[in-house]
């Protein structure tokens, strides 16, 4: 690396050097005397420097049109679409129209697109026919292709892209659409929980307990970060106390019993994480502690539980430490989830940073400080230690993470599809406190560099 650079120096004694660390638009240098040298590190460009001595500086003109893309967050209840004209940054766009629709009613989510390409063909004359659209869906995507079993939807990319005359057509799982939004996020669209340096390049892992309990991690590919998915949500929930040795074997039993009335085959030898940890899992650690300690049962509370979500009364209670058995269900939740991140920090070892998304998790935020809840996220024994230095976040319950995910995705396909409309993807999350000491421990090169130059990565 250094010998290069004093190549470069000797070569060239009478010449300076800048360092251009992100070029905001392009630069076109016309000179004889022009030379040009990139350092790599593997793939992995880290600088860029041109020598200026009798060149002349011509500013290439910005050649970005826009173009009109299509995004959705589609769901067994509700399909939220939205129109976005593109611009070279994410913030800079321009939202076109954005409806929700009543997935239930429709017999196949084409027909919803279509609808919503005819209401705003106003704006379609306007600014061109999407060559977009990108749908993060409620399901397991194979070759851009999902069947939804909520609606009873068989989806494939392909053949929505031409019914609907759009050239890309991209079908996402509805987590890995989470993933990707955490790319697009800003500051302030984040609870801190656990405040630590990220290494920029780290794995990055996605946790959220909803309906379910979604799960997706991040690998940096020395250019920007490819989210893949995962089923982790179902692997098995460990308990560690005779207590929770007892709510095993209740869930368990439950989980038969429903298999049952069901018609199905009952062979239960395995509760899930997702049983204890998603919003219906709060239910379950209710009834269970209701039968533990039954003088404690509240006639008020279970009339409540009638008329609404019975979760829902069990997280308001719980929060407001009203209720005995509220609390128990809401502190035994937030221990269980503590330990599932951790074992799934253990996993990845995700010094990126993990982020808990999902509509769980922000509303119970209170609950989560008042157990200790990095407590049980670094209960790792030996590798303790290890665990305080993962920071932690939780994505605020207005964050649309989702749509933004998907708008991640079309920008990155706009990008591929029209390379000189200068589309600055997004590469890396910009909401995080980054570190010298991962680049310097890592990425020895990238700092030795930078101080050759007096500059700061």
């Amino acid at each position: 690396m250094n010998s290069t650079l004093r190549w470069f120096r000797k070569c060239l004694p009478n010449n300076g050097f800048r360092m251009i660390t992100k070029p905001r638009k392009p630069i076109i240098y016309r000179s004889k005397a022009l030379a040009a040298a990139v350092v790599g590190s593997g793939s992995v460009c880290l600088a860029h420097f041109f020598l200026f001595n009798h060149a002349e500086a011509v500013e290439a003109v910005p050649v970005a049109r826009g173009h009109v893309y299509v995004v959705g967050d589609i769901g067994g209840t509700k399909s939220r679409i939205r129109m976005f004209k593109s611009d070279t940054e994410m913030d800079q766009e321009t939202l076109l129209a954005s409806k929700t629709y009543p997935s239930q009613e429709y017999g196949c989510l084409t027909t919803i697109l279509q609808e919503f390409l005819e209401d705003n063909q106003e704006i379609i004359k306007d600014g061109g026919r999407p060559r977009t659209c990108v749908l993060a869906v409620a399901g397991p995507v194979d070759l851009n292709r999902v069947y939804m079993p909520n609606t009873n939807w068989n989806l494939d990319g392909e053949e929505m892209g031409q019914k609907l005359d759009i050239p890309k057509v991209v079908l996402m799982n509805d987590f890995v659409g989470v993933g990707y939004g955490i790319l697009g996020m800003k500051k302030g669209d984040c609870h801190v929980i656990q405040d630590k340096p990220c290494n920029p390049r780290g794995p990055i892992v996605v946790f959220g307990p909803g309906t379910g309990l979604g799960q997706a991690y991040l690998t940096y590919d020395r250019k920007e970060y490819t989210v893949w998915p995962s089923e982790g949500g179902h692997s098995d929930w460990a308990p560690r106390t005779n207590e929770e040795m007892r709510l095993w074997h209740f869930l368990k039993t439950r989980i038969r019993r429903t298999m049952r009335a069901e018609g199905k085959k009952v062979e239960v030898d395995h509760v899930s994480q997702e049983r204890v940890i998603s919003g219906s899992g709060i239910a379950d650690l209710y009834d269970f502690f209701r039968g533990e300690h039954p003088e404690f049962v509240d006639p008020n509370i279970e009339q409540k539980m009638n008329q609404m979500d019975k979760s829902a009364v069990v997280s308001i209670h719980g929060g407001r430490n009203d209720n005995f058995l509220c609390r128990m269900a809401m502190e035994q939740w937030a221990r269980s989830f503590g330990q599932s991140v951790g074992d799934l920090a253990l996993t990845y070892m995700p010094t990126g940073g993990i982020y808990i998304a999902g509509g769980v998790a922000p509303k119970n935020l209170q609950i989560l400080k008042e157990t200790e809840f990095t407590k049980w996220v670094n209960a790792k024994g030996r590798l303790s230690k290890t665990m305080e230095s993962i920071p932690v976040f939780v994505v605020k319950e207005e964050t649309p993470v989702g749509v933004i995910g998907a708008r991640v995705v079309a920008r990155r396909v706009l990008r591929d599809m029209y390379p000189l409309d200068n589309i600055h993807a997004e590469s890396q999350p910009s909401n995080r406190q980054e570190s010298e000491l991962f680049l310097e421990k890592q990425y020895p090169e990238i700092l030795s560099l930078h101080d050759d130059f007096g500059g700061h990565p």
